[in-house]
């Protein structure tokens, strides 16, 4: 019993210490030792043993079935380091040799990448930051020794740079420099190359391009940035973070060649480029240029000049301008410099910084706006009817032109002084700040000196009425208006005697005016500005004449155009005037009545015209009726022919009776009439003519029994007497006159005059008759 179970236990011993003496690693695993027994200590400073010593082992067992002596070494498993496509593993030794002082990042070793922990320590590995880095793959690395990053590679895309700037290397040996010189480093991927070549630490001149790079990003700091892209009709302006100083008194870096648009820092530090704003500029497109080396400050538009304008420059950067009487750089050739836009160009030729002469047309430019400002301003305009005077204060002297009768020098066109021909109308590119212009009308001038009255022109503004004092001591108002002229070729010497047309109407015409009329009416009395004023006027064009002569100017006209009396003079004049006006409109009030009587009589003979006429055309009408019933028959004709003549002489003698009674009548109205008015009086005699005649007519065509019967009942009429009775009982007869159509012709006059129906009573009587018989 005892014997077996001794035997037990060495059975499991034996297996206990076979388990604690050996291990086994997976295909993707390491195993990292930690010796516990039986060896020498580590030095100081380092805390990863060697295979003898005790501590964590720098060696590693890899994948597979390992024997290890019992109970010494305690053993870890690890997985592999892997990195991926697109990435790499940056280290750090976290036990080794220290770094020398004055370096950041521990020398290379030979170690397998890292994967023989022993050799890293042995050849003298130091702890740290590694130069060598980790591209994509699978690494046994033993995490006790090394610390490893993975970090992404650098990818620039096409519209990309990246710069770049490095931890270590030497100091930048180029004086004042702050970047560090191109080395060959396979494009930062070999920082070992980089440092053995003499990189410099800090910003580096040299970018990446567009690419794919496994670089140390603990070495290397890379920061991606986009290209420089200038639009369309924009330039862009930079500034240099490295190269030589500016010399003293320049503002502007010069230029130097060979850089490529900024491209190459390398050739531009090598050519003498200069650190500070840049003269030259970036023009529109896409640029890959390392911008912690070039900055772009700013992106602006090109100087853009219309049609109608034109581009005054300040050049800023040039030689100073030495000649005190100079107001303006002396002057270059457009083309020397392309219309600014080459400031070399211009600095080559020795341009003058400050204001230049020549200005610029219209179009777009390029200028760099550290180098020169552009200020657009329009054209110089002369309208129609007007000049331009033009006084240069740039150019050579020229030869005075001029008389002896003007103040000021007139040169040649082109010349400093006053030019000595004008400019005609139209739009000129003239230099405003190196010329003055003045706009001098050509047309007839209208000066008025009157209050509250200005011509378009506002030339007369500051005129106002004059004010004189007459022989007789009133103060009198008179408003004065003039017509000047000044001729084109004369407009140089206006202004060279004068300066401008405002000076010449304040300080000529004005005076000129004002005490010519004021000295006139000292020795004329206030009235008589009315009567005199054709001779003050020719006098005053007299004397305006030969002042405006000596000044070049033509006069053309001086007018009184009004003289304003004091009151207590006006009114007793106008109160007799009105007086005057009165008598002679009651005169001819009394001469319109008179013909207005007359007019009146007038219209009224007119008005009767029209029925002395009608009753004239009445009288030839019922004669030619009459005579075509006498031609009716032959036999008949005679008989009624004799009864006509003797009713018509009967009528004839009534009528006229009638016609003698009425002409009586109307004689004896007109006569009271007349007094009240002729006219009326005529009226009513025309009336009575009228009637005579009617009645005539009336008797020719009714015969005198049916006319006599007409009158009476008209009468009866009139007279309103009741003749027929509300009954009416009509026998017959065999007489002439009481037969049936007698009866029926009587009734038909008295229906006409009485407005009643005989028949219709007659048959109402005999229906109550009727009536009355049934009831009996």
């Amino acid at each position: 019993m005892i014997t077996t179970i001794l035997t037990a236990i060495a059975v499991l011993f034996v297996l206990f210490v076979l388990f604690n003496s050996f291990t086994i690693a997976k295909g993707d695993q390491i195993i990292t030792l930690e010796r516990r027994w039986f060896g020498a200590p580590m030095p100081d400073g380092r805390t990863v043993a060697l295979k003898h010593e005790v501590g964590i082992q720098a060696r590693i067992l890899g994948p597979g079935f390992h024997w290890l002596i019992p109970f010494i070494y305690k053993t870890t498993k690890h997985n592999f380091i892997v990195i991926q496509k697109n990435q790499v593993g940056v280290l750090r030794a976290i036990t080794g040799a220290p770094i020398p002082t004055g370096q950041v990042m521990a020398k290379k070793i030979e170690c397998d990448l890292f994967q023989d922990g022993e050799a890293f320590i042995k050849n003298g590995g130091e702890k740290g930051p590694q130069l060598d880095i980790l591209p994509d793959g699978e690494y046994k690395i033993n995490p006790h020794l090394f610390e490893v990053s993975i970090v992404d590679a650098i990818i620039v895309e096409d519209d990309e740079v990246a710069v770049i700037e490095s931890i270590a290397g030497k100091q930048v040996e180029r004086s004042g420099g702050n970047f560090g010189a191109p080395v060959e480093c396979d494009n930062f991927q070999n920082a070992e190359d980089f440092l053995k070549n003499g990189g410099e630490k800090g910003p580096q001149i040299n970018f990446l391009k567009p690419g794919f790079y496994r670089i140390n990003k603990i070495m290397f700091i890379v920061e991606k940035r986009r290209m420089v892209e200038i639009p369309g009709g924009m330039i862009g302006l930079i500034e240099a973070a490295d190269g030589n100083r500016i010399p003293e008194g320049r503002l502007l870096a010069r230029k130097v060649e060979g850089h490529n648009n900024f491209f190459d820092g390398q050739a531009f530090i090598t050519n003498g480029g200069e650190r500070g704003r840049q003269i030259d500029v970036l023009m529109p497109g896409k640029y890959r240029i390392n911008t912690a080396l070039f900055k772009v400050i700013d992106i602006v538009p090109w100087t853009s000049i219309q049609a109608d304008q034109v581009g005054i420059v300040t050049v800023k950067e040039g030689l100073p301008i030495v000649d005190p009487t100079k107001i303006a750089a002396e002057e270059l050739g457009l083309n020397v410099h392309n219309n600014f836009q080459d400031p070399a160009g211009f600095l080559a030729a020795n341009g003058q910084k400050g204001l230049q002469i020549p200005v610029l047309r219209a179009g777009n430019y390029s200028i760099n706006p550290w180098f020169a400002d552009v200020e657009k301003v329009d054209m110089t305009r002369v309208d129609i009817g007007f000049c331009g005077v033009v006084t240069s204060f740039v150019g050579e002297e020229g030869e005075d032109v001029s008389g002896e009768d003007v103040n000021a020098k007139i040169v040649v066109n082109g010349k400093k002084g006053i030019w000595a021909n004008p400019l005609e109308p139209g739009k000129h590119p003239l230099n405003t700040k190196v010329c003055k212009v003045d706009i001098v009308p050509t047309t007839q001038i209208l000066l008025n000196w009157a209050d509250n009255t200005s011509s378009a022109h506002q030339l007369d503004s500051n005129l106002s009425t004059i004010t004189l004092r007459t022989a007789d001591a009133f103060s009198v108002n008179m408003d004065v208006s003039v017509i000047i002229h000044i001729p084109m070729k004369n407009a140089p010497k206006v202004i060279a005697n004068l300066g401008s047309v405002k000076n010449m109407i304040s300080q000529v015409l004005e005076p000129a005016i004002s005490s010519h009329f004021r000295n006139a009416a000292q020795y004329i009395k206030a009235l008589d500005l009315y009567t005199q004023r054709k001779e003050l006027q020719a006098k005053a064009k007299e004397h305006i004449d030969s002042v405006l002569k000596v000044h070049h100017i033509d006069s053309k006209e001086t007018l009184i155009a009004d003289v304003v009396l004091p009151e207590q003079l006006i009114k007793p004049v106008t109160d007799r005037q009105i007086a005057e006006q009165e008598k002679s409109t009651y005169k001819t009030q009394r001469e319109a009545q008179d013909e207005r009587k007359a007019l009146e009589n007038s219209t009224a003979q007119a008005n009767m015209q029209k029925d002395v006429v009608t009753s004239e055309r009445g009288v030839e009408i019922a004669k030619n009726v009459a005579q075509s019933a006498v031609e009716k028959s032959t036999g008949e004709k005679e008989s009624m022919i004799l009864s006509a003549a003797g009713k018509a002489e009967a009528v004839k003698l009534e009528a006229n009776a009638q016609a003698e009674a009425t002409k009586v009548i109307a004689v004896a109205d007109a006569e009271k009439i007349e007094k009240v008015g002729l006219a009326e009086a005529k009226i009513i005699l025309e009336k009575g003519k009228s009637t005579a005649e009617s009645y005539k007519l009336e008797v020719s065509a009714m015969g005198q029994d049916g006319f006599v019967r007409v009158r009476v009942m008209d009468q009866l009429t009139k007279l309103q007497l009741k003749l027929v009775p509300d009954t009416l009982i009509m026998g017959g007869g065999n007489g002439t006159d009481n037969s049936s159509m007698g009866q029926l012709i009587s009734m038909a006059l008295l229906e006409k005059v009485t407005g009643k129906d005989f028949l219709e009573i007659t048959q109402n009587s005999e229906n109550k008759t009727s009536k009355q018989e049934t009831q009996e």
